[in-house]
């Protein structure tokens, strides 16, 4: 949506690459920090084993002498922390924008449906004890591939639209046969495949801890994503 709205496609670009290099850094950071602490908690070298939250592990400690976070802990936690409270309103004012552009609704009723209704629903469910579970399970099976993998599926599709676009124009007018450029359409067909793979087995590692598994599973999907919709899209 931001790029659909930039003013020049340079900039939508440009954005989208420094917003895709900030957060690929911040999530390595806390993976990287994370990590010790998760397998400290899970050799019982510090108290946590029932707390499922990443975030709230790293706070407990490595397993160090010191019973505490360190300083790049601290660090990590915050600059994420920080970069996800960003995005909110984001996310609100885009949905507020699609709803009185796309949806028709008039901007008092979009306003209400995006930037207040949201906040009611989690004030009266946050300390609900299926809250936590909608929360994981819902960002593990939606919003991997809603953020990751249909994006780059848009892309793909808006390509040849256009492609097929271009090519009735010339027709039209009596010009020349259209190349189209595969290469680019090719690559992001290979990441789209590598993306969906991925979190598909994620979430078979989730479900069933099977290392295995999931290493089947990425390659089952990594087989078919190359095929449908990749290939049917080209």
């Amino acid at each position: 949506p931001l790029s659909a709205m930039a003013k020049e496609e340079s900039i939508a670009h440009r954005a989208m690459a420094t917003a895709c290099l900030v957060m690929g850094v911040l999530y390595a950071c806390v993976g990287l920090v994370g990590a010790p602490a998760a397998n400290a908690v899970d050799n019982g070298w510090i108290p946590g084993g029932d707390d499922t939250n990443l975030l709230s592990l790293i706070l407990l400690g490595s397993g160090s002498d010191e019973e505490s976070a360190e300083f790049v802990d601290l660090l990590c936690i915050a600059s994420f922390g920080l970069s996800q409270l960003a995005a909110v309103p984001v996310y609100c004012l885009l949905a507020q924008e699609t709803l009185v552009n796309d949806a028709g609704i008039p901007k008092f009723m979009a306003f209400l449906l995006s930037n207040v209704l949201p906040w009611i629903l989690v004030a009266l469910t946050y300390n609900a004890a299926f809250f936590e579970s909608f929360v994981n399970w819902s960002g593990l099976l939606i919003l991997g591939y809603a953020n990751f993998s249909l994006p780059l599926l848009l892309d793909m599709r808006l390509k040849v639209v256009r492609e097929f676009r271009e090519l009735s124009q010339k027709k039209s007018h009596g010009g020349g046969s259209f190349i189209a450029d595969d290469k680019t359409t090719k690559f992001t067909s290979v990441i789209f495949s590598i993306l969906t793979a991925s979190i598909s087995a994620v979430i078979a590692m989730s479900i069933s801890g099977n290392l295995v598994l999931s290493g089947i599973f990425f390659a089952l999907m990594f087989t078919v994503t190359q095929v449908w919709p990749s290939a049917s899209l080209m």
